[in-house]
């Protein structure tokens, strides 16, 4: 969910995967929430793994990070522009949304969940600060785990790699450690359970991708379809499984590995087919960020009104939640024109260039 600091070949299969993995968390929340609020299943409970979106979105993350910002490792006079590029990207679509659920929590109480909305914890969550309790926007808790992967990023940004390589490699093998349950933290220190927490090692996977689309190009380039096919095979059959078998699932090892091997798949297809892709599919992955940020407080809203005003009866498992999926989608797509991409152009022209004169941007 990055730009790229240096030009590069649009990789529009990616993008296309992305939009697909916002669609996923959209159905997975209404499939959730009409489950608890309605008594009703959506689509035979099929998007029941559709949180496996949110895995993508790191796996790519950390991909994008190593693909796109290699060449500023170890270079500490770049750390400034990461960082506030970074920024620019992430919270001032996130405050937007977080203050305008905020101001509806603050008009009708009765919506916030019994949400503790002290001007501390608004402050945290504004901040995406790691806390106990999730964000204000219930999806934040994703965008601090991106903040603390770029952290790490971070520092292998500003030490030279004979520095930061000791560092993160002790940082990766304590996560491994506690992903293998050799070491566990106690429950009351959050910080370090979600320092060294599971789901960062999908940031590793997509670091780990990277390398190999790098390194291994050539060598690896003939099987790309192949590869291609199995990922997604992989998920339709795991969705399946956890949908119908109620199955409980490590995502580390299984959606988090297929996604490195999609994305892997994807990079090589874009760089060396060049396949063609409908705009509309790629205007969705554009949108993917304004999606995932605007969906939640739409289901939750629409959801509470149908429970409150006792009409979940009407509230079917296909027709009515396809409608909302619908409306979600369209207005987090109207969200990024009018409101994410001119406020995100404007910003890079008067914030980002103005800063640091950077080189011409590609889009990944």
């Amino acid at each position: 969910m990055t730009k790229s600091s240096t030009p590069h070949k649009k990789l529009n299969l990616l993008q296309v995967y992305r939009g697909i993995a916002a669609l996923l968390v959209v159905m997975f929340h209404i499939n959730q929430m009409s489950t608890e609020r309605l008594n009703q299943v959506t689509f035979f409970n099929l998007f029941l793994a559709g949180e496996s979106g949110v895995d993508y979105f790191f796996v790519l993350s950390g991909f994008i990070m190593v693909y796109v910002h290699r060449s500023a490792i170890g270079k500490k006079d770049q750390l400034k522009s990461f960082l506030v590029k970074r920024a620019v990207r992430i919270y001032p679509i996130y405050w937007i949304i977080t203050l305008t659920v905020l101001c509806f929590f603050l008009v009708i109480p009765g919506f916030a969940n019994n949400q503790d909305l002290g001007l501390g914890y608004v402050i945290v969550s504004l901040l995406l600060i790691p806390q106990k309790d999730k964000p204000i926007l219930d999806v934040g808790w994703t965008l601090i785990y991106e903040l603390y992967f770029y952290f790490l990023f971070s520092i292998a940004i500003w030490l030279k790699p004979k520095y930061s390589v000791p560092i993160l490699s002790t940082w990766l093998f304590v996560t491994i450690l506690q992903f293998c349950k050799i070491v566990k933290f106690p429950g009351s220190l959050f910080l370090l359970n979600r320092g060294f927490g599971n789901m960062n090692l999908e940031f590793v996977w997509g670091c780990l991708a990277a390398y190999i689309v790098i390194k291994y190009n050539n060598k690896i380039g003939k099987y790309r379809w192949i590869v291609f096919g199995i990922a997604n095979l992989g998920y339709v059959i795991l969705g399946m499984l956890v949908a119908w078998r109620k199955i409980e699932i490590e995502r580390i090892t299984t959606f988090g590995l297929l996604a490195a091997l999609l994305i892997i798949a994807a990079t090589l297809i874009d760089l060396k087919d060049s396949p063609k892709i409908p705009y509309l599919l790629i205007f969705l992955g554009d949108a993917s960020y304004s999606i995932f940020l605007t969906h939640g407080p739409l289901i939750s809203a629409s959801t509470k009104i149908l429970q409150k005003a006792n009409l979940g009866k009407y509230f079917d498992g296909f027709f009515a939640p396809a409608l909302l999926a619908l409306f979600a989608v369209v207005f987090g797509c109207i969200f990024y024109s009018l409101i994410e991409k001119p406020l995100t152009v404007f910003l890079r022209q008067n914030i980002v260039e103005k800063m640091f004169h950077p080189k011409a941007e590609g889009r990944i």
